[in-house]
């Protein structure tokens, strides 16, 4: 998402790239509003989120997970919106496109999950459960099962955790050896080709994305939307996305001011002194944050 986010006002989109965007919004979307929910659940109970695990190479993600009573809830978010039935255990958009059933990936999920707690010692059972939190989602002839939780049913569902259960040394134990083997990222994870040459550079308005313009001596307004922000945030905002997008590269005084388009060598120069710790010397000098 990150990298999604910093690209879409530099490169253009090809339309496969576009609609994976969209879709990544979206998920993320509705894993936060769901993570919403839980994190105001009264205690006694450990949320895991975007876990990507391995078991005998093979490659696994949880939306969420949460350690709750001695049992380990698995959650696959799908915030789809609009119309979609389920037949023959398959599940369909209502313009009759079969989309990916979280059914099928959570079975896959799940035994995966089972086979690494039973490597790693732990019998704590696994509850799998696909929700659909978005409101404008409907699911014709949805199946009576509690591993699917509906829009209409999120209420009732979170309130079955409304009591504080003292945490299990093994629940820490398995949430601590979990973040151990969470992999940063994904080997199934795609994303659009880019290079540093082709990106449109310049410092992103905030609110609108558009290229600010008007500089002052403290502070960038955007001629777009009138956004006005502080220049030495809007330096470390782009710095920051410049990590995200290249982050094997090292930040010099030179780069940044390339990436930016402006003629702010001085404001770079005293906020990467200021935030960053300076490595080397001369030509060779670059900065890491402190």
């Amino acid at each position: 998402m990150q990298v999604y986010e910093a690209l879409i006002y530099r490169k253009r989109f090809s339309s496969k790239d576009k609609r994976r965007y969209r879709s990544l919004k979206r998920g993320y979307e509705g894993e936060v509003y769901f993570d919403h929910l839980l994190e105001q659940l009264p205690g006694g109970y450990i949320l895991l989120k975007d876990l990507c695990l391995n078991y005998n190479d093979r490659f696994f993600q949880i939306d969420q997970g949460l350690l709750y009573n001695n049992l380990f809830y698995m959650y696959e978010i799908k915030n789809y919106i609009g119309e979609y039935y389920d037949q023959d255990e398959k599940l369909y958009h209502i313009s009759e496109k079969e989309v990916d059933d979280p059914l099928i990936q959570l079975k896959r999920s799940s035994s995966l999950l089972r086979q690494l707690f039973h490597q790693l010692g732990f019998t704590t059972p696994i509850v799998p459960t696909a929700v659909f939190p978005n409101p404008e989602f409907t699911l014709f002839h949805a199946p009576r099962t509690d591993k699917i939780i509906l829009p209409s049913q999120l209420g009732q569902y979170i309130r079955q955790f409304n009591q504080t259960i003292p945490l299990s040394p093994s629940l820490q134990q398995l949430s601590d050896k979990l973040h151990s083997l969470n992999k940063k990222t994904s080997p199934q994870q795609t994303l659009p080709d880019y290079h540093y040459n082709e990106l449109k550079k310049g410092m992103r308005c905030p609110s609108c994305s558009g290229i600010l313009k008007d500089i002052a001596k403290n502070s960038c307004t955007c001629r777009a939307c009138g956004e006005k922000e502080n220049l030495q945030h809007v330096i470390l905002r782009n710095i920051d996305e410049f990590q995200i997008l290249f982050p094997n590269q090292k930040i010099t005084t030179k780069i940044i001011h390339d990436w930016c388009e402006m003629d702010l060598n001085w404001s770079i120069r005293t906020v990467l002194k200021k935030n960053f710790e300076k490595m080397g010397a001369n030509k060779g000098a670059y900065f890491v944050r402190k």
